[in-house]
């Protein structure tokens, strides 16, 4: 699985303002795998780099899957951080209005979340929902669809909610920290957080 995922990994582009820019052949996502995994390299026994969900192109399928593999290694690199802070941590707060505590760290994390109540269960997966909405319609309009150009990975900005609606903090980034790196580093970040996701 984690060797076969190594086909959609994120490729330099020659002629870019930002080397990190959509995979979209198989020369770059072999240049990606190479940087990724020297060992392994290009690994894509199903073809799916050859492949056209939809009927919208390879370059659209490359940049689902790819999308896909960042999403989802982003939510396990989450759960591992949050299943060790979880097994030893909860806040001294209340959970509920009723004044019930979070379920106590003696229990594990999967029986934490079997305490927790529906209505809470529900607000959360209520807000991924809507994370996701947020995702697929290019944060309101503001950036392309990830299967029409979009960097594979990249989380709309809450701008549009900020203006609109009300200040929220964005989800990479919130404090503007990284907004002067250079595209170097940035291109060796996201090969490490690529590697550390599949490893998750």
């Amino acid at each position: 699985i984690v060797s076969g995922a190594a086909a959609f990994s994120p490729a330099p582009a020659a002629n870019s303002q930002s080397k990190l820019v959509l995979a979209d052949s198989k020369a770059d996502l072999a240049a990606l795998a190479d940087a990724a995994n020297p060992v392994v390299k290009y690994y894509d026994p199903l073809s799916l780099a050859d492949a056209d969900f939809w009927g919208q192109g390879t370059d659209a399928t490359i940049g689902f899957l790819r999308h896909a593999e960042i999403k989802h290694s982003r939510v396990a690199m989450a759960a591992f951080v949050g299943y060790c802070v979880q097994s030893n941590y909860h806040f001294p707060w209340a959970q509920t209005l009723a004044g019930a505590p979070h379920p106590a760290v003696a229990l594990g994390p999967e029986a934490q979340w079997d305490a927790t109540p529906a209505n809470a269960k529900w607000q959360i997966l209520t807000v991924i929902g809507l994370l996701e909405i947020w995702d697929e319609c290019g944060g309101g309009g503001s950036m392309p669809h990830y299967m029409r150009g979009r960097q594979p990975g990249k989380y709309p900005t809450f701008e549009n909610f900020r203006n609109e609606v009300h200040f929220v903090l964005d989800l990479y980034d919130p404090f503007g920290l990284f907004k002067n790196m250079k595209d170097e580093q940035k291109e060796r970040r996201l090969v490490m957080e690529i590697n550390n996701g599949r490893l998750a």
